[in-house]
C-alpha cells in the first residue's frame, strides 16, 4: 500500500542519510538480517556516498571536486592527498579502523558480537540506529555509555585532522578553531545540563515517569548530561538509561534544539549545519558590529590565522538562511496537518539535522509511525536536503552540472 511504501521510505532515508528516525515499534523482534542492514546502511551513508563511490569508482567526467566538497564540507583536499580517490580511500581506512576499535570495546563491556558490530557501524555514523527498542540504555551500562560518548564525539571531529596524527602533527587538532569551538559547546552545555539535573531544575510537577526518568546523584547526572549533548550534537540520537529528555521539562528543550541544529564539525559524520559555520557567522558579526562602531576600521574575519573570502562568507550566510528557510517550510506544512507546534518544530529541525528524536510525538520515547503520510515524505525530502548539504541537492538539478567537461 502507498501507506507501507511511505514507511519503507522513510526508513530508508533514515538510513543512508544518517537520521535515525524509525517507524518500527518492535525492533526487538525484528530479524538479525533487517537489523543489520538497517545497521549497514548508516555505516555507508556516515562518511558518504558519494565519498565511498570516489574512493572505489573510476574517475568521473564532472562534478568530482564539487561533490568531494560539498560532502565533506571543510575539507581541503590539498590538506591530505594530492588526487581525491588517494583522499578518499585514505578516510576510509580510518572510517574502518575507528569502527573496528568502537566494536571490539563495545564487546569488551559486555555486548554480543552481533550487538556489538551493529552499534559500532551506527556510532561512527553517528546514525543512531540500534538493534534494541530501547537503545543504548537497553544494556543499562555506564561503561557502555561513556564508549559511546568518546566514539560519537570522535566521529563528530573532522577527519582530515586524523590525517594530521599520521603526519606526527597532534597540534593541529588544538591550532583548528572549529575544534575548539566543538570542544567548548560540548563542555559548557554539559556544565549546563549537569546544573539543571543535580540542582533538580525543571518545570511542571513530578511524576514517578519523570522520577524515573531522571538521574539521581553526581556521577548519573554527569554521565546523562554528558551522553544527552553528545548524542545529539553528533546528530546520533541514541537513548540512554536516562534517555528521555521531554520528561526533564520545558528548560531542557531549547539547548537541545539549538545543538541539534548545530550539529558537528565540518568533514565529520556528523549532521547539522556544522560548527564551522556558526563560527564564522559569529566571527562575521564580530566584524560587522566593530564596523558600525567605527567605520574607518578595516577588518576581516580570520580563521585558523588565515583571512577568509568575502565570497566563503556570504555563501556560509546563505547555507545557514536556506537552512532555516527550508525548516521553517517544513514546520508549516506539518502544522497545516493538524500536528502540534511542538512536534512540527521538533522534528523538522531533527529531519534537516539528521538528528533522530525530535519533541512531542516523535520524542526519544516515541517512533515516527503516527504522521501523516505526507509529512513522512516531506520530512524525508528534508532530510536527503539536510544531508547533501542543502547546496548539493541544489547542484543536482543545475543544468551546469550535468554537461560534459
Amino acid at each position: 500500500t502507498c501507506s507501507q511504501l511511505c514507511d519503507a521510505f522513510l526508513e530508508t532515508m533514515s538510513g543512508f542519510t544518517t537520521t535515525g528516525c524509525t517507524i518500527l515499534e518492535n525492533i526487538d523482534e525484528q530479524p538479525h538480517g533487517i537489523l543489520f542492514w538497517r545497521s549497514l546502511t548508516q555505516w555507508i551513508g556516515g562518511l558518504g556516498i558519494v565519498v565511498f563511490s570516489l574512493a572505489l569508482l573510476p574517475r568521473i567526467e564532472s562534478g568530482n571536486i564539487q561533490m568531494f566538497s560539498a560532502e565533506v564540507t571543510g575539507m581541503s583536499v590539498d590538506k591530505l592527498r594530492p588526487r581525491i580517490q588517494d583522499t578518499s580511500r585514505y578516510l576510509w581506512v580510518i572510517y574502518v579502523g575507528l569502527t573496528a576499535a568502537c566494536g571490539l570495546l563495545y564487546f569488551v563491556g559486555g555486548m554480543s558480537i552481533y550487538d556489538a558490530v551493529c552499534h559500532a557501524m551506527t556510532t561512527l555514523a553517528t546514525g543512531g540506529f540500534s538493534t534494541h527498542q530501547s537503545s543504548i540504555g537497553w544494556f543499562h551500562s555506564a561503561y557502555i555509555e561513556y564508549v559511546c560518548t568518546i566514539f560519537l564525539f570522535i566521529a563528530s571531529v573532522n577527519f582530515s585532522l586524523f590525517y594530521m596524527i599520521k603526519r606526527g602533527r597532534m597540534r593541529q587538532f588544538w591550532q583548528s578553531e572549529e575544534f575548539r569551538w566543538f570542544t567548548y559547546i560540548v563542555v559548557g552545555f554539559t556544565i549546563y545540563f549537569l546544573f539543571l539535573h543535580y540542582f533538580r531544575i525543571w518545570q511542571g510537577d513530578l511524576t514517578e515517569e519523570k522520577i524515573q526518568a531522571m538521574p539521581h546523584g553526581f556521577a548519573d547526572s554527569l554521565r546523562a548530561s554528558l551522553f544527552h549533548v553528545v548524542t545529539i550534537i553528533s546528530t546520533c540520537g541514541f537513548q540512554a538509561e536516562y534517555y528521555d529528555y521531554q520528561l526533564w521539562g520545558r528548560i531542557f528543550w531549547i539547548p537541545t534544539l539549538f545543538i541539534m541544529a548545530c550539529g558537528g564539525c565540518a568533514g565529520s559524520t556528523a549532521g547539522g549545519f556544522k560548527i564551522l559555520r556558526l563560527v564564522i557567522m559569529i566571527k562575521n558579526l564580530r566584524t560587522v558590529l566593530r564596523q558600525s562602531i567605527n567605520t574607518n576600521v578595516y577588518d576581516t574575519v580570520m580563521l585558523d590565522n588565515r583571512a577568509l573570502r568575502q565570497t566563503f562568507i556570504q555563501r556560509t550566510l546563505a547555507f545557514v538562511l536556506l537552512f532555516f528557510l527550508i525548516s521553517f517550510v517544513g514546520i508549516v506544512v506539518m502544522m497545516l496537518q493538524g500536528i502540534d507546534m511542538d512536534t512540527a518544530i521538533g522534528t523538522t529541525i531533527s529531519a534537516i539535522g539528521n538528528c533522530g528524536p525530535g519533541l512531542g510525538q516523535t520524542g526519544p520515547a516515541f517512533t515516527w509511525a503516527g504522521l501523516p503520510t505526507l509529512s513522512k515524505w516531506v520530512l524525508s525530502i528534508i532530510m536527503l536536503i539536510g544531508r547533501l548539504e542543502i547546496f548539493t541537492f541544489i547542484l543536482l538539478f543545475t543544468r551546469v552540472f550535468w554537461l560534459k567537461r
